[in-house]
């Protein structure tokens, strides 16, 4: 009998559904979270509480099981992720559905015989139309919600909510196609698109020809009003550890890696400022809790890749092991991913530049925040506040803009 009766992807002695039955009966969705690590808090009867693995979030939004019949099931109300035990082990692990049977099946002690032969059936295979930016459908479900390019005078909007150059606004949409534009925000829930804020507002999203990702943010650059009355200020699809553009870098040998898509933007603006775009490719990660994916690492091998860090400020806990620094660890992280692929990596801090054995002391819970030693102030924008990130870099004044390292930030790429 084939095991998998609807594929033939293996024999067996066992029926497939035989075979899932007998693992959900043994293996829920708790066992299967505390597998990979995840840290769990319960949240009522049956229903447990995580920080979700697949999007990057401060506060637990991941629901592990629920009343009868979803235990072996979970639901993100962050980013909408919704699967059972099969899908979360795929998406997690990075594998297909015949390996998580297997893996899980080990782990649940299910028996699945020896000897197994794997067998694909000679079966006509219908390709899918791919979706592009410009192009909408009513008679099937996109991968994404229906995206469009991006007109002239939306971009224009962007620019002048982010005070960028808006030529470069435009490079980014329409040259290089990392731009769409999107009438309202959807998220997928269980094969069905669900809105997820009051009313249709214009929106933007990072994206590339991959469309393995998409950032979603309004044109205005206005938070979204979510149901509840709360508001965020953007939301992503799942897969955000994929690299928005590095698929496309095009033979380019210095990469500028960024995360958000404003700072997305920011790069074309200063790429475009300093004549570099046919030498620099932008690369945007959505999130900095996010490592890189391994199938993107081979892609940067002989690069020489500068990091732009965010400037997040030290967050202060009791408990050293939960002291944070954001910007710095994800661009820590990354370096070391980088390397190990055989790039080349420089950082470059657009906020304050701390003492090393200060930073250090602070980590193990020594000083607080508040004492670490400041080695360079960082920037500092026309209006005085403290620049964050790159795209706050752009409202700095020309005497901050023209200075040697700013200038060498874009243009240096010799390391």
């Amino acid at each position: 009998m084939c095991l998998w009766t609807e594929c033939g992807f293996f024999k067996s002695m066992r029926d497939y559904e035989d075979i899932k039955a007998d693992m959900i009966g043994r293996l829920d969705m708790r066992q299967v979270a505390e597998m990979c690590g995840l840290v769990m808090r319960r949240s009522g009867q049956g229903v447990w509480v995580a920080c979700c693995p697949f999007h990057a979030e401060k506060s637990g939004s991941f629901n592990i099981g629920g009343k009868k019949g979803f235990e072996h099931r979970a639901h993100c109300f962050g980013c909408g992720w919704d699967g059972d035990i099969f899908s979360f082990w795929q998406e997690l692990k990075g594998c297909d559905f015949k390996q998580a049977l297997l893996d899980l099946a080990r782990a649940a002690g299910v028996p699945m015989g020896e000897n197994i032969e794997w067998t694909r059936p000679e079966v006509p295979r219908v390709r899918q139309p791919e979706m592009r930016p410009d192009e909408e459908s009513e008679h099937r479900m996109p991968s994404l919600p229906p995206l469009r390019h991006l007109r002239r005078e939306e971009c224009d909007q962007v620019a002048a909510a982010r005070g960028l150059d808006a030529e470069a606004v435009w490079l980014c949409a329409r040259r290089f196609r990392r731009m769409a534009f999107s009438m309202w925000p959807l998220y997928e829930r269980q094969g069905h698109w669900m809105q997820r804020t009051c009313g249709a507002v214009p929106s933007w999203c990072a994206i590339d020809g991959t469309r393995k990702v998409a950032e979603f943010r309004r044109l205005d650059n206005e938070k979204y009003v979510r149901q509840d009355g709360g508001t965020i200020k953007s939301w992503s699809t799942c897969g955000k550890n994929w690299p928005v553009g590095a698929a496309d870098m095009n033979g380019r040998p210095a990469v500028l890696l960024v995360e958000g898509g404003p700072d997305m933007l920011a790069g074309y603006h200063f790429l475009r400022l300093h004549g570099m775009l046919e030498t620099v490719a932008v690369v945007c990660m959505l999130g900095a809790g996010n490592r890189i994916r391994g199938e993107a690492l081979p892609l940067f091998a002989g690069k020489r890749v500068r990091i732009m860090v965010d400037a997040d400020p030290l967050k202060d806990d009791e408990n050293a092991k939960k002291r944070k620094m954001p910007g710095m660890e994800a661009a820590a992280k990354w370096t070391q991913q980088l390397t190990e692929a055989g790039a080349a990596v420089e950082t470059f801090a657009v906020g304050p530049i701390h003492a090393p054995d200060s930073l250090a002391a602070w980590g193990r819970g020594e000083i607080p925040a508040a004492e670490v030693q400041i080695v360079h102030p960082g920037f500092h924008r026309k209006d005085g506040e403290l620049v964050k990130d790159l795209n706050d870099l752009a409202l700095c004044s020309q005497d901050v803009l023209s200075s040697a390292d700013v200038r060498d930030a874009f243009r240096c790429w010799d390391f």
